[in-house]
C-alpha cells in the first residue's frame, strides 16, 4: 500500500489552506436565497442553437474552456475555487477575485454557466459565495466539442446536503491541486472525481461497486503515492462510515487494484473535527484489528503534510 511514513522534502511542510466547514451548510438557513418574491424566481434558462454555441465557442479562452470543463466534472464551484485553480497570476488575492468573477458573468451571459440562486457564507460573501453549475447549453457545447456524455436530465436544484458534500469534495480537489502545483518535486499525475474513480469488483459471482469521492496519483522524486478520498461531514454513524470500510476491504482482498498498479491505494477519511477524527479512528481501529490498515483519518488542515510526508503514524487505521 501507499501508506509510508518516511519524509522525502526537508524542510518545513507547507501547511494546507483553511477550508470551509462545509458541515455547518447542510441546512437551509445556511444558505442566503437572493430571491426576494415570486416575481424574482428563477428565470427559465433560453435554449441556444447549435449555430448559437458554436458562435458562442469562437468567442472562448482556453481558460473559459477548462473553467467549463471543471464545472461539468465537479458539478458544483464556489467563485473562490475557479478564482484558485485558474487565476493565479494576479499581483493580488483582490484582483484575481474581480479577474474571476468578469470571467464567470461573461460565460453567464453566453448562457453557458449560471449559479444558484443561494449563496454559501451568507449576502455577506458577495460574489466569492456564488455556486456556479454548467447550463445545459454548455453541456451541449462541451459534447460538441469533445464529445464528451450529452446531457439527459433537467437542472434542479440540489439539497443543502448533497450541495455542501460536493463543494467539500471539490475543495479537496483544488487543495490538492495548489499543494502540487507550489511543491517543486510534487506532481498531481491523475485526479478523478467520482463517477470516474469508481471501482467495481466482484464478490461470490455478484458485481460490487467501490464508489470514493476522488481518486489521486502524486509523485514526488521516486515515489508514487495513490490515494482514494472519502469526505465526511460528520452525518453518518460510525457503523456506516465501518460498513463502507469494509467494501475497501473486500475491494483489497480482490486484488484488481494491485494488479493494476501493483499497490494499493491509501483511502483518506477527511473530517470537519478533531473530535471526529478520534471517533472514527477508534471505531475502525476496533473493526479492523490485526488486518490491513488501509486507512488514514485527517482533518482537512492535515492534508498537505499527508501527501507530502505521509503523515502521522496515529492517523492510520
Amino acid at each position: 500500500m501507499s501508506n509510508r511514513l518516511t519524509s522525502q522534502e526537508s524542510g518545513k511542510m507547507p501547511e494546507s489552506r483553511a477550508a470551509p466547514d462545509f458541515s455547518k451548510f447542510m441546512v437551509c438557513n445556511s444558505f442566503s436565497n437572493s430571491i426576494s418574491s415570486p416575481a424574482a424566481a428563477r428565470e427559465e434558462p433560453r435554449r441556444l442553437s447549435r449555430q448559437q454555441l458554436e458562435e458562442a465557442a469562437t468567442r472562448l479562452s482556453d481558460r473559459d474552456r477548462e473553467i467549463l470543463a471543471a464545472a461539468q466534472r465537479y458539478r458544483y464551484l464556489l467563485t473562490g475555487q475557479i478564482q484558485r485553480l485558474y487565476f493565479t497570476g494576479s499581483t493580488t488575492p483582490t484582483a484575481a477575485h474581480r479577474a474571476a468573477a468578469r470571467a464567470l458573468r461573461r460565460l453567464k451571459e453566453l448562457g453557458l454557466l449560471d449559479h444558484l440562486a443561494r449563496r454559501i457564507g451568507g449576502v455577506r460573501a458577495g460574489s466569492g459565495g456564488l455556486v456556479w453549475h454548467l447550463t445545459h447549453a454548455g453541456e451541449r457545447l462541451l459534447y460538441l466539442e469533445n464529445h464528451t456524455l450529452t446531457p439527459t436530465k433537467r437542472f434542479t436544484e440540489p439539497s443543502p446536503y448533497f450541495l455542501a458534500h460536493t463543494l467539500a469534495v471539490a475543495d479537496i480537489a483544488v487543495q490538492l491541486t495548489e499543494l502540487c502545483r507550489g511543491q517543486r518535486t510534487l506532481k498531481l499525475t491523475a485526479l478523478q472525481p467520482e463517477p470516474e474513480c469508481w471501482r467495481t469488483f466482484s464478490e461470490y459471482g455478484a458485481i460490487q461497486s467501490l464508489k470514493p469521492d476522488l481518486f489521486a496519483i502524486t509523485v514526488s522524486r521516486q515515489y508514487e503515492d495513490r490515494w482514494f478520498i472519502e469526505v465526511d461531514l460528520d452525518t453518518e454513524s460510525p457503523n456506516k462510515i465501518i460498513d463502507k470500510c469494509e467494501r475497501y476491504h473486500k475491494y483489497y482482498r480482490s486484488g484488481l487494484e494491485q494488479q493494476e498498479a501493483g499497490v494499493f491505494p491509501l483511502t483518506v477519511w477527511l473530517v470537519p473535527s478533531a473530535a471526529r477524527k478520534e471517533k472514527l479512528i477508534t471505531h475502525i481501529r476496533k473493526a479492523f484489528d490485526k488486518q490491513p490498515r488501509l486507512f488514514a483519518v485527517i482533518t482537512a488542515g492535515e492534508l498537505g503534510s499527508l501527501i507530502c510526508q505521509g503523515g502521522e503514524g496515529g492517523s492510520l487505521c
